[in-house]
This record gives structure tokens, sequence and C-alpha cells, in this order.
């Protein structure tokens, strides 16, 4: 059964491209657009592709529910999850679908990395990012009407896998266990085998469709589909588009300065010259944050990085979906230039 199909997107992509035929963005910003259309339709069509592969015997199974993109927060952390699949043995899969159009390469120390223009770019771990997935999930269920045995609440067990594309190639290392990285076509095969080894022990917790489908049901009325500011993140001003105009790239890039200055986004960590936030707002700059955790400022982007609310292309640092998510927000002071705020109380 498929309870949830995939969040349509093509608002998105509409919006994005008719910022490209607006005249009076400056050519900078749209190569900046561009790039984010390409990674937006490369991830609609690996979500499209696995989405085929798994409905095709779970979407069509009376065993089995299917959830597509499943976006959840709770306790100020987010998942934002590709797939999910239950069974009535109260399994959970949790799939995280990867498009390498020229394929993936793991290393023995579990790095991953992707080909582009036949050369390796290093990624962060879809399986590390997955795992994250699991830790909100288990949360999660626990605030959930599960069913019970006996009195006993039953609890679910979780698999994470990572799907790529049946097309691209995958270099495995010899030693780093790399088995939970499959072709979207053999999750089938995977769960199958999954079950014939599982233990007789797993029928106790063999629960009805109807069942199922209420816990699954729970899940999807937890999801909050974020809808992302294209107009912010360009920073596209103006009612009309066709006079837009664009701040400078240095409004969308936030630079981190020399490590050996140990200096804030914006200004001098040591100093109380960062820009203030308004009264109202719980939020901090990157260098009072910092203070707060008691690290320095770039240690603690060196952190955010880390979790994926930053990340790092050519020196610069930018914002993402994840980090925009957790609450934090991109800001240009007319005196300090560039940075970003935090919630106070930033999981770290």
């Amino acid at each position: 059964m498929i309870l949830k199909e995939t969040d349509k997107k093509d608002d998105q992509l509409a919006e994005l491209e008719s910022y490209l035929a607006a005249p009076g963005v400056p050519e900078t910003t749209k190569h900046l657009i561009e790039r984010e259309l390409k990674l937006l339709r490369a991830g609609i069509r690996g979500e499209r592709e696995s989405a085929y592969d798994i409905d095709f015997y779970s979407g069509a199974s009376k065993n089995r529910i299917v959830i597509h993109d499943l976006r959840i927060e709770h306790d100020g952390r987010v998942a934002q999850i590709d797939h999910l699949v239950l069974n009535r043995l109260l399994e959970v899969y949790v799939l995280e679908t990867k498009h390498f159009s020229e394929g993936v390469s793991i290393n023995e120390q579990g790095e991953f990395s992707i080909w582009f223009g036949g050369k390796p770019r290093g990624i962060p771990s879809p399986l590390e990012q997955n795992d994250r997935h699991i830790t909100v999930l288990k949360d999660v269920f626990k605030t959930l009407n599960m069913p019970t045995r006996l009195g006993i609440r039953l609890q679910p067990s979780f698999e994470s896998l990572v799907l790529v594309s049946k097309n691209a190639r995958i270099g495995r290392p010899e030693k780093f266990a790399t088995d939970r990285v499959l072709k979207s076509d053999q999750f089938e095969r995977w769960i199958m085998k999954n079950i014939d080894s599982g233990s007789p022990l797993m029928m106790a917790k063999l629960v009805s469709i109807d069942t199922l489908e209420e816990v699954a049901r729970q899940l999807v009325a937890r999801h909050r589909p974020l809808a992302p500011d294209y107009r912010a993140k360009f920073r596209i001003t103006g009612d009309v588009l066709s006079d837009a105009t664009i701040l400078p790239d240095a409004a969308i890039l936030d630079p981190i300065r020399p490590r050996a200055a140990h200096a804030d986004l914006t200004t001098d960590p040591d100093t109380d010259a960062a820009p203030t936030t308004p009264i109202d707002s719980p939020k901090l700059t990157t260098s009072k944050l910092a203070r707060t955790a008691g690290l320095k400022t770039a240690d603690l982007t060196e952190r955010l990085i880390a979790l994926e609310l930053l990340e790092l292309r050519d020196g610069k640092t930018y914002i993402t979906t994840k980090g925009r998510a957790a609450g934090g927000e991109f800001r240009m002071s007319p005196k300090f230039g560039p940075y970003f705020l935090w919630p106070a109380d930033l999981a770290l």
C-alpha cells in the first residue's frame, strides 16, 4: 500500500525557471540558479527511479506500507526521509536515495566520493545521514500510539539503506562494509533475504495491515513540508522580476576568514561589535553562539558544516536547506556584511 506519494516540486521548478528568464537577474546569480535547478532535477529523477522500484513490489504488497518524501520535525531536529517502507513485522526500512549519474566510490574509511566530469568529489556519507534520520525516527516512534502484546508496547526495528541508480557504478573497498549501499532494483531482494534470515521470534511482533496503517498514518500526520525561499536565497528583490535587483554575490556567500585569525563569519568573536538581533529574537550570531557553547568560532563553523547546516564550497560557506529548517538565517548587515543567525538552543 502506498500511503503517501512524493511531494510535487513543479512550483519550485517553475519559480527557478522564471528567475532564469528574468532580464534583471545578473548572470552570476543565474549561474547559481542553474546549479540549483540541476541539483533539483537530479534529485527528482533519483527519487522517481527509486520510487518505481519500491512501488513495484512494496507498493503492491498487502503486507507493507510505503511512505515517500517524509519530513519530520522533532525536538529541534529534522529528518528528511526519501522513502519509508514498513511491514507487518514492524520493520521500518529507511531509504536514502542518491542519483549519482557517473557513480560513487567508497574508501576503506567509509568516505564517499561521486564522479563528476570524470573526477572524484567528496560528499557527506549518506549512511551517516540516514543514521541521523533513524535517531530522530526512534524518538518520534516513542510518541506514537503503538500496538501492544500482553500489555507490552511493541517496538519497531530499523534498517538503513542507501539506494543508487541502477545504472550507476559503485566502487567498493575490500574492508569497509558497503552492503547497505545497493542499486534501487536490488531492494526487494534485500527485504526477502532479511525476512528469510530473521528469527522465528519475529512473528511475535506480527500485526495486522490495519494496525500497521494506523501507525503509518501517525507518521504521515507529522509531515512538515518545507518550501524553499528562493527569493531570499538568491537575494531577489522587487515586485517586478523584470526589474529585479540582486545584491552582490557576497550577500549569498559567507566567507570564512583564516583560522589563524580566529575570525567570526562577520567580525572578531572577542569583540561585542558583531551585528545584533532584534530584541524579541532568540537567535544568536555564529560568534555569540560559539561563546555560549564554549567554542572558538572556527570550531563551531566546522561543527555546523559537519552537521550539514552549512556547506563549504570554493572556500565560502552557504547555509543549507537543513540549516534553514533548523532555524538558521542568512542576514546582510550594511556595516558588517553577510552573517548567519542561529537559535540559541541549536542542538550541537
